[in-house]
């Protein structure tokens, strides 16, 4: 009996240190939340600006044919896919989702640009070419990770490897959902680029002045339109992580203080048998 004692005892206090570790982990998660909200409401306008100035240049060349390195991409070549997952694990089914995600696109002759070491993982075991690998880390990447990635996807596309550049991870739609998805990167379709425009409110007009003029302005344009469409991936995908986790964490420190209760009625449930045995004992020892 006393053995049992010691042993619920022990297994009582394990339950509220991992109780203690999950509560940690889950309010640290929920301040990386609101740190990657405010970096995506900080990008919300230069990406909102970008797609102005793209609808007003086009506007302009209407009636040109445009050419640009994005937008003619050579066929038959390999598929570039930027897959973007977490580091770690201890996130529910986020990276379980993201590697379902994968293994439905064509993975056929598939070049991979990876960040975070999940990402390199899934690729590796799909027998893919992993091109790059960066760290997700445990803080949102700053800018110059999108500029590293953006310079690799240059690289593949002067030396004519790629046909198709996609971007996957898992976009945020709320605290309890994550999506995972593939979006395409390139090449760029200016309709749509022009139809997204229009949607946000952003019209052309011929009434603006580009220097020298819209075609070149445009020219430059485009590689900071790709930039903002990592960065905004980037900022989707931790998001998702900290939202993931927390909730993972929260059912985790939640069913740890269940299991430590259980087994604290256990305990006392046994330590009061043990005392009622000893009374009786002692009872019976005197007569």
């Amino acid at each position: 009996m006393a053995a049992n004692l010691q042993l619920l005892k022990r297994r009582i206090n394990t339950s509220k240190n991992i109780a203690q570790i999950a509560k940690a982990m889950e309010t640290i998660s929920a301040s990386k939340i609101k740190k990657a909200q405010d970096a995506a409401n900080g990008n919300k306008p230069y990406a909102q600006k970008i797609l102005e100035l793209a609808a007003k240049c086009m506007d302009q060349l209407k009636d040109k044919k445009f050419s640009h390195p994005y937008m003619k991409l050579p066929k038959n070549k390999s598929k570039l896919y930027v897959v973007i997952t977490p580091d770690k694990g201890l996130c529910g089914a986020l990276n379980t989702n993201l590697y379902k995600k994968m293994l439905e696109v064509d993975s056929n002759n598939a070049i991979y640009i990876v960040l975070g070491k999940k990402a390199e993982q899934f690729s590796t075991k799909l027998l893919g070419n992993v091109h790059a690998s960066f760290k997700m880390g445990t803080s949102l990447s700053g800018y110059s990770t999108v500029i590293q990635v953006k310079s690799l996807l240059d690289n593949l596309l002067k030396t004519a490897k790629i046909s198709e550049a996609y971007l996957l991870y898992a976009e945020f739609d709320s605290i309890l959902t994550q999506l995972p998805v593939v979006k395409k990167l390139l090449p760029l379709n200016l309709e749509i680029i022009g139809a997204r425009s229009e949607k946000d409110g952003f019209p052309g007009g011929n009434e603006t002045l580009f220097e020298p003029n819209a075609e070149d302005f445009l020219m430059e344009l485009l590689p900071k339109y790709i930039e903002t469409q990592i960065f905004n991936a980037l900022i989707q995908a931790f998001t998702s992580e900290q939202a993931a986790r927390m909730m993972a964490m929260q059912n985790a420190k939640n069913n740890a203080f269940d299991i430590a209760e259980y087994l604290t009625l256990s305990y006392n449930k046994s330590r009061q048998e043990r005392i009622t045995n000893e009374i009786l004992d002692l009872t019976n020892s005197q007569f």
